[in-house]
């Protein structure tokens, strides 16, 4: 199904968010340890269904060389928007290629930002890209983090992509502790039924990003997340 592209806000439930935080604090601090000062941001998003149609959702807000802020909290995109949409089409990982010097990544950003329409200045868009799906058991895109740095080539870096990736599949792994045993009475992962997939016109970088030659991290049991806390 196509649609208009619509980033309006929908409800998250604030246990998926606090789910979510800690580990991307954790992934910031790793990445933070490596870019120094450079312009940083990192989020995760969730695929959600509204009314029948499944969108791409962040769930939770940028952390980085930003202040926290929790307006895009909630943003829903169609499920080929950016790099995060190729993640989802391709269920690989996807970063922006090495390039041997910033003058060939801009050139090639450029043609890219005018094939999809984007007036942004070269200048102003970060140079480097990662969006890593969490694949679920029947090989569906439960979760897709994304993360930009304005440090050229900082995800075509093999060891850097690895180990985000472990910390992913250590992500899935206690996702898939809670959601099976259950161990806090008031806390479930409330199943999400995602209907027909919400598409437009994709705005992947498409000079720019590559699949990594890396397994994606995978969930044993859960297919969605939306995590959220009942009356004890």
């Amino acid at each position: 199904m196509t649609k208009t592209r619509n980033s309006q806000p929908e409800p998250v439930p604030a246990a998926s968010q606090l789910a979510i935080l800690p580990f991307l604090s954790a992934v910031h601090g790793v990445l933070r340890a490596d870019a120094g000062n450079a312009r940083m941001r990192i989020t995760m998003h969730r695929v959600m269904s509204r009314e029948g149609d499944g969108y791409i959702q962040q769930i939770c807000t940028y952390l980085g060389s930003l202040p926290y802020d929790q307006t895009p909290v909630g943003r829903i995109f169609p499920v080929d928007t950016g790099i995060m949409g190729r993640a989802f089409d391709r269920k690989l990982i996807q970063r922006t290629r090495r390039y041997g010097d910033i003058n060939l990544l801009r050139a090639d950003l450029e043609k890219d930002l005018h094939d999809i329409g984007n007036a942004t200045p070269v200048a102003e868009m970060p140079v480097s890209y990662l969006a890593i799906p969490l694949l679920g058991p029947g090989d569906e895109v439960v979760l897709v983090l994304y993360a930009e740095c304005n440090v050229l080539n900082f995800f075509a870096d093999d060891p850097r992509v690895t180990l985000l990736a472990a910390m992913c599949g250590g992500l899935c792994q206690l996702f898939d502790w809670l959601n099976e045993q259950q161990p806090f009475p008031t806390l479930r992962n409330y199943p999400l039924e995602i209907g027909k997939l919400s598409r437009s016109a994709p705005t992947v970088f498409a000079r720019l990003q590559e699949d990594a030659s890396l397994a994606p991290p995978r969930f044993s049991s859960v297919t969605s997340l939306n995590f959220d806390a009942s009356p004890a």
